[in-house]
């Protein structure tokens, strides 16, 4: 039994306050070289990660680098990449330097912090289930000014094979599927989308406000992303995947002919593996054909992409969301 406040999405006896942990995510955005930016989270701090990292293979080892100072990510990354930054709060229960409600569960050391903060994290605003065709353009309901991250996992009982480009139609997000490579047909899919925006507000119930207006309501169902250092990972619930390609391999032929063998290429991918357990993975291969020069074409793998656990969202995501 939760102890304390409570907080349930309209129509169910889901305490969305209680029976998720959260990591909330301030910002999930695109970087490449050197850069930093600040934030103005104060009474928070920050952590970061990346994502769609890359090396070579047996070529070059590439640097990834982001730090955190303060309020201050910095990052020097070898190649255009995404970086997490999470946001967990630093003063206790009664401190000035937080703003909001704060409700806190004093049975873990140190204590967990259970209520939204006073910012909006990337929350669930919409989930769409289709069988992509192959070059297919799907236009979300989020507009292109708001950050956003999308998430896939099969719903058969295999992996999805899938991955997309991002771009956007009519001022919103669009994710335009990949074309046939003649292996491993894309499969029926879930697409989990969150972004820093509020939906379906509920007419009553609890709300949390900052400098006049709404930061996060009881129908929010905040992201909790993990990060995945390459391979795969398996889980008791279903798991969903970021959207990447993820490894460009080749296997020589014959040590006379360094151009000539099988090039394959890997993406991120989710569902259930041979055993029926569900899991998520960097491995799986999605294209492959046979490569006939004088070069040994170059190589590549990902290290590290996204998943989630998507077993609270397929439960409520019709309430969360209205549907």
């Amino acid at each position: 039994m939760s102890m304390g406040f409570q907080a349930f999405i309209k129509g169910t006896s889901f305490d969305v306050l209680n029976a998720m942990s959260y990591n909330f995510i301030a910002d999930i955005g695109n970087i490449s070289g050197s850069g930093s930016k600040t934030y103005s989270l104060p009474g928070f701090n920050l952590s970061a990660a990346l994502m769609n990292t890359f090396s070579s293979v047996g070529v070059d080892a590439r640097s990834y680098n982001i730090s955190v100072s303060g309020q201050t990510v910095s990052w020097n990354v070898s190649n255009a990449c995404k970086m997490m930054v999470t946001a967990t709060p630093s003063a206790g229960a009664g401190s000035s330097l937080y703003f909001g409600f704060t409700l806190y569960d004093y049975l873990t050391n140190p204590p967990t912090f259970k209520i939204a903060p006073d910012f909006t994290p990337y929350n669930l605003v919409q989930v769409i289930d289709l069988t992509p065709a192959y070059n297919q353009v799907l236009q979300t309901n989020i507009p292109a000014s708001v950050p956003m991250v999308a998430f896939h996992r099969a719903t058969n009982n295999s992996f999805d094979h899938v991955w997309w480009t991002e771009g956007t139609q009519n001022g919103y997000w669009a994710f335009t599927f990949r074309g046939n490579t003649g292996l491993n047909a894309m499969q029926p899919c879930r697409i989990y989308l969150f972004a820093k925006i509020l939906v379906n507000a509920p007419n009553w119930g609890f709300f949390l406000y900052r400098n006049g207006s709404i930061v996060w309501h009881n129908n929010c169902l905040p992201l909790k992303m993990n990060i995945l250092n390459g391979g795969t990972i398996t889980g008791g619930g279903p798991l969903a995947v970021t959207n990447s390609v993820t490894g460009c391999l080749f296997q020589q032929s014959d040590p006379a002919f360094p151009g000539i063998g099988t090039q394959w290429f890997e993406c991120a991918s989710a569902g259930r593996d041979s055993n029926g357990i569900y899991s998520a993975t960097s491995n799986d291969r999605y294209a492959q054909n046979q490569v006939s020069g004088s070069v040994r074409p170059p190589t590549w793998v990902a290290g590290t992409i996204g998943y989630i656990d998507t077993t609270y969202y397929d439960q409520y995501y019709i309430q969360s969301l209205g549907y």
